[in-house]
């Protein structure tokens, strides 16, 4: 057994576990800056942090930065979460991320094919429709759409429900 004894930085406490029994082990991929290749995760130039999935089935992330610029040997414990985080960061690295792309399929499979914040617009309201219609025609529903204060697509939704409807039958009261 190879203990691997550490101090999460962010609880402060002693901890410990045996990365051979580690039931994953799993390397950031790396990315060009234009300059260097950095790690995708943790930004190392000289090497890798390495995840790691615990027998225990606890994450904890290795960064080992002491051959950069005399850096420390960090191991802290990640939430599954910010494993989930860590492992698409390094998926989306431009090299290497085979193995971050498995480890993410074999411990995540629920992960959406994309995933990001709504931008917002109209949502689709079905297929587009292309017509031409007459100047004048075209003027009195964008003048009706102004009337009602909503957009000309709108109006002609609008329009075209209403011109469907089938007809009302006539009141007998008023027939007389």
């Amino acid at each position: 057994m190879t203990r691997i004894s550490f101090t999460d930085p962010d609880t402060g406490n002693l901890s410990w576990f045996d990365p051979q029994a580690a039931r994953d082990a799993i390397s950031e991929g790396r990315n060009w800056t234009g300059e260097n290749w950095i790690g995708a995760v943790s930004g190392l130039r000289t090497s890798q942090a390495v995840l790691y999935l615990t027998k225990g089935g606890r994450w904890i992330e290795n960064q080992d930065a002491t051959s950069e610029f005399n850096g420390a040997d960090v191991y802290r414990f990640l939430t599954d979460e910010q494993a989930r985080a860590w492992l698409i960061k390094a998926a989306d690295a431009r090299r290497d991320s085979d193995e971050a792309e498995a480890a993410l399929k074999q411990h995540f499979p629920d992960i959406p094919d994309e995933e990001g914040p709504n931008l917002g617009g109209r949502p689709a309201v079905g297929p587009k429709v292309e017509v031409r219609l007459d100047p004048d025609i075209l003027a009195r529903v964008d003048e009706r759409a102004a009337k009602e204060g909503v957009k000309r697509a709108e109006m002609l939704r609008r329009l075209i429900i209403t011109g469907l409807e089938p007809p009302t039958a006539p009141d007998a009261a008023t027939e007389k």
